[in-house]
Order: structure tokens, then C-alpha cells, then sequence
């Protein structure tokens, strides 16, 4: 399995609560993706802030890196997993 690294703005739909976030849907470059499983959840500091990672797979499309920022509130797409 291997990665590429992708770094790009992505619209997501979540679903918060008072202890946890979960990415429900996305849309990158004009596709829509329903996640099917979120695989890991991770944080990471950045500066003043804190990154959220979530591990998702989706039904037909593999699998992703969304990555959450708690200070400006957007979301992008860290990695995308690569089927060689």
C-alpha cells in the first residue's frame, strides 16, 4: 500500500458531539465520497493549534487522510492511498 501526498482543501460533512468528531461525507475535485469507516483517529500540535487525522475508507474509492484543523476550522486531504 502506498500513499501520495496530496495537501488539499476538501468540503467536509461531520458529525460533532461534545467529545467527538466524525467525518461522515467529502467532496474533492468535484466527486462526492461517503465514508464507509473511519480506520484510525490521531492529533497532532501544530503551533498554537491542533491538527485532527482521520484514517477513512470509502466504499468504492479506497481510502483517505482528512485532516481537521482546530484554529482556522478547514479541512483538507493529507494523503490518499494509492493501489500500485
Amino acid at each position: 500500500m502506498t500513499f501520495e501526498t496530496i495537501n488539499e482543501p476538501v468540503e467536509v460533512i461531520s458529525y460533532f458531539d461534545v467529545k467527538n468528531m466524525r467525518p461522515l461525507r467529502f467532496r474533492w475535485r468535484d466527486r462526492a465520497y461517503k465514508i464507509s469507516h473511519v480506520n484510525g483517529v490521531w492529533s497532532n500540535p501544530v503551533g498554537q493549534t491542533k491538527e485532527y487525522h482521520f484514517h477513512v475508507a470509502t466504499q468504492h474509492s479506497g481510502s483517505f487522510e482528512l485532516i481537521y484543523d482546530s484554529q482556522t476550522l478547514h479541512w483538507k486531504i493529507g494523503r490518499v492511498c494509492v493501489d500500485e
